[in-house]
């Protein structure tokens, strides 16, 4: 195995755009933009954050795709249970 892909050198990488992501979130919430925003841009800051960590860290890259599946079932729920709350917020009976 040569210096190119040694898995420590992988992991630094992971972990330096991790460190960039949080430092971005971080800038984002001094910008003079409307909180909304702020909080949608972190949000999907964290979103690739979380998936960078399950992917490498959590190995589910290498994992078969049954096991991706399973993983990403819990997130379709908690989308689905979120629409329900939201629209019957919009619509009111």
């Amino acid at each position: 195995m040569n210096a190119a892909t040694s898995p420590t050198r992988h992991y630094f990488i992971i972990w330096a755009w991790l460190a960039g992501l949080m430092l971005a979130g971080v800038l984002l919430s001094e910008l003079p933009i409307p909180k909304v925003a702020v909080v949608l841009l972190v949000l999907f800051l964290s979103s690739i954050k979380a998936l960078l960590v399950a992917l490498y860290y959590m190995h589910l890259k290498m994992d078969r795709r049954l096991l991706s599946f399973i993983a990403v079932a819990p997130l379709v729920l908690i989308a689905l249970a979120l629409g329900v709350v939201f629209s019957s917020k919009l619509i009111r009976l």
